[in-house]
């Protein structure tokens, strides 16, 4: 019910969203990986070494994360 009262979340986006349960994970971080928010790179001495795991984490959170903020920068603006 809390999701639902953010702008543009609707009842589809929060089930999504509440199905990647955040208490599984050791920080908020390791979320925010697995929900495909944050690059995935490997940097050595400022270097950017490469890209792994592009693909790893679940992508319908992913969307359902952008498509949030989308709605939120439409409704909000």
């Amino acid at each position: 019910m809390l999701l639902k009262t953010v702008r543009g979340i609707g009842p589809i986006l929060a089930s999504i969203i509440l199905l990647g349960s955040i208490e599984r994970f050791a920080s908020a971080g390791n979320f925010a990986s697995y929900a495909r928010c944050v690059d995935s790179q490997h940097m050595s001495n400022g270097k950017k070494q490469g890209e792994g795991n592009i693909r790893n984490g679940n992508k319908y959170l992913s969307w359902a994360f952008i498509e949030a903020a989308n709605f939120a920068l439409r409704l909000c603006a």
